[in-house]
């Protein structure tokens, strides 16, 4: 079953855009044609969106104002992919 991404907002895909083109570009055309990805490629999604919260922790691990934002989109991707929707 695919997931849909058509529920984003334009700053949250431009986000999703920005940290999958430099994480994984073969992705990154993937999300330039089309608003549905698979499941394994929702999960790569998923996986790419963990580090990016990982790698915006403060000293006291915890999340930067980016990494707050990652977090939410991050939220909203799993979710989404939970649901299969």
């Amino acid at each position: 079953m695919d997931v849909s991404l058509k529920f984003l907002h334009d700053d949250e895909r431009r986000m999703l855009h920005d940290n999958v083109s430099r994480r994984d570009p073969a992705l990154s055309e993937i999300l330039a044609v089309t608003d549905t990805v698979s499941r394994s490629d929702a999960e790569l999604i998923v996986s790419i969106l963990c580090d990016e919260f990982i790698d915006n922790l403060d000293d006291d691990w915890e999340p930067t104002a980016y990494g707050t934002a990652v977090s939410h989109l991050l939220q909203r991707v799993n979710a989404a992919r939970l649901d299969g929707t």
